[in-house]
């Protein structure tokens, strides 16, 4: 006699889910409706040292380094958030010698949406800096969107000055405790605009040379009969972030 068996809904969820995964079938992504409790005190700790940045440095002294990444998109929304409404935002956006024109474009998207006193320059970040600080003197501090997970980030303080020949200016990670997976839940809870790129398989943005689609997205698409990319949200393993980079090309 067959008996049938009565599960929890969430079971059945895992079991469905887990043939899709053995068939290499594309996985719908969880849908994600608000922040957990984790990441509600990260925002809040975040939001504290852009407050406390903001008292330490004036409106003109203090800057966001913008490259159209998901990082930054998240910094710069909890920053146009944080300060004052009638505190101007200025950010640098340093663009690399072979753009995606999709990130090109996302960053005068965001401009235009934020209202970003936006200063743009051409390839190394060092000599862009440089620049800016020649014609902007007073530019004292920056507001950077890394995270302890990327390369040189375990080094990294809060507010921490430039070292190592770097032009003088103190730097500011608000997000550095923040997870690839606390970057797309924030995006995704406050249904935030960002590259379209992430949609098809990118899961860090560099040049066209560096970046590539992320080999761990990859999956059959019953429906097109042919292999397709999930998007960059969905990718479980946040250590295979990277896995779409050349080593030597820098993150965004």
């Amino acid at each position: 006699m067959l008996v049938k068996m009565k599960l929890p809904p969430r079971v059945w969820q895992r079991v469905w889910y887990n043939q899709l995964e053995t068939r290499r079938l594309h996985v719908p992504p969880v849908e994600v409706k608000s922040l957990n409790d984790q990441l509600r005190e990260k925002l809040k700790h975040s939001g504290e040292l852009i407050k406390r940045a903001m008292t330490l440095y004036k409106p003109n002294e203090i800057m966001l380094c913008f490259n159209g990444g998901k990082d930054c998109t998240v910094l710069l929304d909890i920053l146009a958030k944080v300060k004052p409404p009638s505190m101007p935002l200025g950010a640098v956006y340093v663009s690399c010698p072979d753009p995606f024109e999709e990130l090109e474009k996302f960053v005068d998207d965001c401009a235009q949406r934020y209202g970003l006193q936006l200063r743009r320059f051409e390839g190394d970040l060092r000599m862009a800096f440089e620049r800016l600080l020649a014609e902007n003197p007073q530019v004292q501090a920056m507001f950077l969107g890394c995270r302890r997970s990327d390369p040189g980030g375990l080094n990294l303080g809060e507010m921490l000055p430039s070292d190592n020949g770097w032009p003088p200016m103190m730097r500011i990670f608000p997000l550095l405790d923040w997870s690839y997976h606390d970057i797309w839940r924030y995006i995704r809870v406050n249904d935030l605009p960002y590259c379209c790129l992430y949609d098809q398989g990118y899961t860090s943005l560099g040049d066209r040379r560096s970046t590539h689609v992320n080999p761990s997205l990859m999956v059959y698409d019953e429906k097109l009969d042919k292999m397709t990319y999930r998007a960059a949200y969905e990718l479980e393993d946040s250590r295979l972030e990277r896995a779409n980079r050349d080593e030597h090309e820098s993150k965004q």
